[in-house]
């Protein structure tokens, strides 16, 4: 076989050099093709061309495969010609569609074209194991996200959203208005979805549209800006639940930079009302997470604290903590720590143990997790970041926990923060194949309070504290990350809340040899903000 490239074209041709015969057109690049190689007894061909993208084909055929791009930061994404995908996360942000000339982030369209086991059953190349691995994630992503294969069809009806007014790219102002208009050419209109930065600044539920039932509206919406870039997007959702495609605009606020304050709530329980389930360090997990901060100012311009340890740690004064985080501001970090039990009733559904719980009854004095992540939700602080140092506080795949069987974990002078770890040996259930695969392939497009929330364990793994680290595991990482500046992992002096979580998630599966494994329950792919600095740089600024 040989290949000839066609500069004119930007195309090539394949030669069977033997037999005198062509054996394939290729078109696709968009760019001259310099580079070829056949593979698989040449049934596959890869060419690379000056567009930035190797593409593979079916050498018989000429039918292109997939394409791949790779970006400077090393991440990758590789898609079919219909437009599925698989990607890196972090290369997410460089994907876009286009609409009637109309460029849309790839959250838009994330769930339908991020498949991974299409990609992969085009190419023909990994085993069937595999795909059906990916397959099943996909299927369980769309089922945690409220939608069906059906629901993302092309004829899905839609509500649609206008802007106007809309300031210009660069701005010294602090604040920004302009108007939506919706529409729905068959139902009636229920809310618009406002975003700053991934942000909803109405609160996850959105501005409501009930109060003058319509299938038209028309609203103008003013929102704070903070220095730097500012990423406005909108919808809109109409009465059956359907949201628009969001429309969007960017604007760099040239307002001057100041710090921002810290709004911290540490909770945490090692005494309960039933001292069979008592804990030994998550108060003082919550205690040595706020000296943390309050003693490690560079980052933060004032750093005002609301500690609620033991008794103090019950249901209502938790819920009442919004009130004090609603006395940040927009350019503000606001930063929620749980630490105690975490359990799972007989539904799966996560509560988080407080002082006073019945932990027969968790439902009655225990906190769910949505919650919990509403104390973050609808308050003016944009910097939202929520650290769960319990049991099973990552997110549960139901279908798969009835199925796997519980093992036996080493217990030693590690305790786990679930009574069932605490009374019956640390029994342990392996974690989710599918879970494991939603967070590393997939970017969690649900838009709840906008915050980051890290867990500490996995929603079928227990959390551990120990002597060995004077603290739970995870908030031990969580301080060596910060007062050490080891999570600093690119040296700029600056720990941003990705590196934090980053390190922390590799910190606890090395000291717990695989046992607990933090998961980002939730993410905020739109901002990732400063929570410390090493102490190198704390030195320069003074």
């Amino acid at each position: 076989m040989a290949v000839f490239g066609d500069p004119a074209s930007e195309s090539a041709h394949a030669w069977d050099v033997a037999a005198g015969t062509l054996v394939g057109a290729y078109q696709g690049h968009g760019g001259t093709i310099n580079a070829a190689a056949f593979g698989l007894a040449d049934r596959l061909l890869a060419t690379a061309s000056d567009d930035g993208t190797t593409r593979l084909w079916d050498a018989r055929t000429g039918r292109q495969l997939a394409a791949l791009v790779n970006f400077n930061d090393g991440s990758s994404v590789v898609f079919t010609p219909d437009g599925y995908y698989m990607a890196d996360k972090s290369a997410l942000r460089g994907i876009a569609f286009v609409v009637d000339n109309h460029a849309f982030a790839f959250d838009q369209f994330d769930l339908k074209f991020n498949r991974p086991d299409i990609v992969l059953d085009r190419i023909g190349l990994a085993p069937k194991e595999l795909i059906d691995a990916y397959r099943r994630a996909h299927e369980k992503r769309l089922q945690r996200s409220g939608f069906t294969e059906e629901m993302l069809g092309d004829d899905f009806h839609l509500p649609e959203v206008a802007l106007s007014g809309v300031p210009p790219m660069t701005s010294a102002e602090t604040s920004a208005t302009f108007t939506v208009k919706a529409t729905d050419s068959k139902y009636r209109l229920d809310r618009l979805n406002v975003w700053a930065n991934g942000v909803p600044i109405h609160g996850r539920n959105g501005l409501s549209l009930r109060d003058v039932p319509s299938q038209t509206a028309s609203r103008d919406v003013r929102v704070e800006l903070v220095p730097g870039p500012n990423l406005i997007e909108v919808s809109a959702t109409n009465e059956k639940g359907a949201e628009s495609l969001k429309e969007s605009f960017s604007v760099q606020c040239t307002a001057p930079t100041t710090k921002p304050d810290l709004y911290l709530v540490a909770v945490g329980v090692s005494k309960y009302r039933d001292a069979r389930y008592a804990l030994t360090y998550a108060a003082k997990d919550a205690s040595d997470l706020a000296a943390c901060f309050e003693n490690g100012k560079s980052t933060f311009a004032a750093v005002h604290v609301r500690r609620l340890l033991d008794g103090d740690a019950t249901r209502d004064n938790i819920l009442a903590a919004k009130t004090f985080l609603a006395g940040s501001k927009v350019g503000d970090t606001a930063l929620v720590s749980v630490a105690g039990h975490g359990l799972l009733d007989k539904q799966l559904d996560y509560y988080f143990g407080t002082a006073d719980l019945d932990f027969d009854h968790p439902a009655d004095r225990g906190l769910p997790y949505e919650a919990i992540e509403d104390l973050l939700d609808g308050i003016p602080a944009r910097n939202r970041l929520l650290l769960m140092d319990t049991c099973h506080a990552g997110e549960v795949d139901r279908d798969e926990a009835t199925a796997t069987a519980p093992r036996q974990v080493a217990g030693g002078a590690v305790t786990g923060r679930g009574p069932r770890a605490k009374l019956a040996g640390y029994i342990e259930r392996p974690p989710s194949r599918n879970s494991d695969l939603l967070q590393s392939l997939f970017e969690d497009v649900r838009r709840g309070s906008g915050a980051l929330v890290v867990a500490a364990a996995g929603g079928l793994e227990y959390s551990y504290e120990g002597a060995d680290w004077n603290n739970g595991v995870f908030t031990y990482s969580v301080l060596k990350g910060l007062r050490d500046g080891v999570a600093d992992a690119n040296h700029d002096g600056v720990i941003t809340v990705t590196e934090l979580r980053d390190y922390v998630a590799a910190q606890v599966a090395d000291l717990t040899h695989g046992r607990q494994q933090p998961v980002a329950r939730r993410e905020n792919p739109r901002v990732d903000f400063a929570v410390g600095h090493t102490s190198a740089s704390a030195q320069a600024e003074h």
